[in-house]
């Protein structure tokens, strides 16, 4: 996934095996239907039949596998900076020509727009915060008028002591997931290349960049699914 995505981190080590990433999503994010769910409900809600739909840090094409399953007219444009996850998202999509990919990062430029919705998931968390904020800027400015923007993300507590809460809830859904030792362990050592920052936050850049309307749809714990609409 992306530029600072699950899949690598900035300086382009993969941390994920692409085979097997799609099968530890339920494992190690909890209320992963709910969060996708909602995702995809969001912008089936707020676009047409055969919208427009650019995939930030798209990896295998989990994300983007929902939406078509829901937008069966939709295009399809997937981004990720590692060529193995995308290998695996080239697959999922080999018989579906409303499909592209897009070998970039999250700091290259963006694909020409106008996309009618703009979705990722647990991949922009690996930005800077400076960089998060710029990013949501120019996802703004390729979303069509009522355009839509969805991000499935993981997030930081508001406290010190509510972080703490968030890490044994995360870990508790873990190891009652049946998730590998191994697996866990690995995951504690992706996360030390992450630079989550909490909701509030993040919805007041999505003002700032200029988004209309914002929200938080879903959340459990240190897992959210929030979004903001471009102005009709």
């Amino acid at each position: 996934m992306s530029q600072t995505t699950a899949a690598d981190n900035s300086s382009g080590v993969e941390l994920w095996n692409p085979e097997t990433y799609d099968a530890l999503r339920r494992q190690l994010i909890p209320s992963f239907d709910l969060l996708y769910d909602s995702a995809v409900s969001a912008v089936a809600m707020s676009v047409g039949a055969a919208p427009r739909i650019l995939d930030l840090g798209a990896g295998t094409g989990l994300l983007s596998a929902a939406l078509r399953d829901r937008l069966p007219k939709a295009d399809l444009v997937l981004q990720d900076r590692s060529e193995s996850m995308l290998a695996q998202a080239r697959q999922r999509f080999a018989a579906d020509d409303q499909v592209s990919v897009r070998v970039a990062d999250h700091l290259d430029a963006l694909p020409a727009g106008p996309f009618d919705a703009v979705v990722s998931a647990l991949s922009i968390h690996h930005l800077k915060h400076e960089q998060k904020r710029d990013l949501f800027v120019r996802i703004r400015k390729i979303l069509r008028p009522g355009g839509i923007f969805v991000n499935v993300e993981q997030v930081l507590a508001p406290t010190g002591a509510l972080e703490k809460m968030y890490d044994e809830q995360h870990e508790a859904h873990v190891h009652a997931s049946g998730t590998p030792a191994e697996e866990w362990v690995a995951g504690r050592e992706r996360m030390k290349h992450d630079i989550p920052i909490d909701v509030d936050a993040q919805l007041g850049w999505l003002r700032e960049a200029g988004f209309s309307s914002v929200d938080c749809l879903a959340k459990d714990w240190r897992f959210a699914t929030y979004a903001g609409w471009n102005e009709a």
